[in-house]
């Protein structure tokens, strides 16, 4: 009786095997998909005001307690340790890989983005109605629309109407 149950596991798993020593190419395929959920919504009580931030070449939000970039038409909100995009600095909010950023948030860690706005933001509070760097207010929908990345073209108005500029 054992000579003839070691028969049969050795012929059952010789036929599950089977395919894997087959003499057709065998393909192999592995998928991983990690949700990692959307980020808490963005509230704030007032549009922000996005300014433009030459090192880097994009607008960040100044004056809220979040992360929030515009480049390439489009808002970028750092969370967690990832990036998410979306139409408006109010989302939704949609994970991007890293590597899928736009160069000028993709080339620099989200340390030196925060210590680029600090400064910009610092100078922004002591000129007031002075401050001549370029600026636009944020909306919760669609951004702001101009030639390449630059709402306005250079700080003097401009744009479709998707944004407020100054």
């Amino acid at each position: 009786m054992n000579t003839r149950l070691i028969r049969l596991v050795l012929v059952f798993g010789l036929g599950l095997m089977a395919p894997l020593f087959g003499a057709g190419a065998a393909s192999a395929e592995f998928n991983l998909n990690i949700n990692i959920g959307s980020p808490p919504p963005v509230v704030v009580s007032a549009p922000p005001t996005m300014l433009f931030l030459g090192q880097p070449g994009l607008y960040v939000a100044v004056g809220v307690p979040y992360d929030i970039f515009f480049i390439s038409g489009r808002y970028y909100y750092f969370h967690g340790g990832h990036w998410y995009w979306a139409a408006g600095y109010g989302g939704p909010w949609v994970y991007v890989e890293g590597r899928a950023l736009p160069p000028g948030l993709r080339k620099y860690k989200i340390e030196q983005l925060r210590g680029y706005r600090d400064r910009e933001f610092k100078a922004y509070q002591v000129q007031g109605p002075k401050y001549n760097g370029r600026q636009f207010v944020g909306e919760s929908g669609p951004g702001p629309k101009s030639n390449g990345d630059h709402p306005g073209n250079g700080g003097g108005g401009g744009g479709n109407g998707h944004g407020r500029f100054k």
